[in-house]
């Protein structure tokens, strides 16, 4: 069952916890995507999700353009939340505990995982390549889900 999500008008009066899962269903778990966004959930009321998306893309753009090694650590942060392509995040983190992925990602790693092992092995040298030509991040593949007449990105 697809994750639900509360209407996007009302995040602003919901519990921090509650304001948290709609950004985990929208995007991968993030504490630092957390942070970023927690001033900005508590005060600022949404017309819709896909205003909230284009709220998060604006606060990362921004840390994007800065040259402060904290925004970039914190951009890094946001961006290598997700397990390498073909993987389980445990895998992906170094084998550490149990770490949260979300029931999406679970689904697209688990179609991932479908493949013979050509496929896995394809996946396996993208993300090396990827990885080493971008340290902290990981090679990921962006889709649009249509949920309940909502688009939502997912990376």
């Amino acid at each position: 069952m697809p994750p639900t999500l509360p209407p996007a008008s009302s995040l602003k009066e919901q519990p921090q916890e509650q304001q948290f899962q709609a950004l985990d269903t929208l995007f991968e778990s993030s504490p630092e995507l957390h942070t970023l966004m927690a001033p900005v959930l508590a005060n600022q009321t949404f017309s819709s999700y896909a205003s909230l998306i284009d709220a998060v893309g604006g606060r990362m753009s921004a840390l994007s353009a800065a040259n402060s090694p904290t925004d970039r650590d914190i951009l890094v942060g946001i961006l290598g939340s997700h397990p390498r392509l073909g993987q389980p995040k445990t895998a992906a983190a170094g084998g550490g505990g149990a770490e949260h992925l979300s029931e999406l990602s679970k689904k697209e790693q688990a179609n991932l995982n479908t493949g013979a092992e050509e496929q896995a092995e394809k996946l396996r040298a993208l993300n090396a390549e990827y990885e080493e030509k971008f340290p902290g991040l990981r090679f990921v593949y962006v889709i649009l889900v249509l949920l309940h007449g909502l688009f939502i990105i997912r990376c």
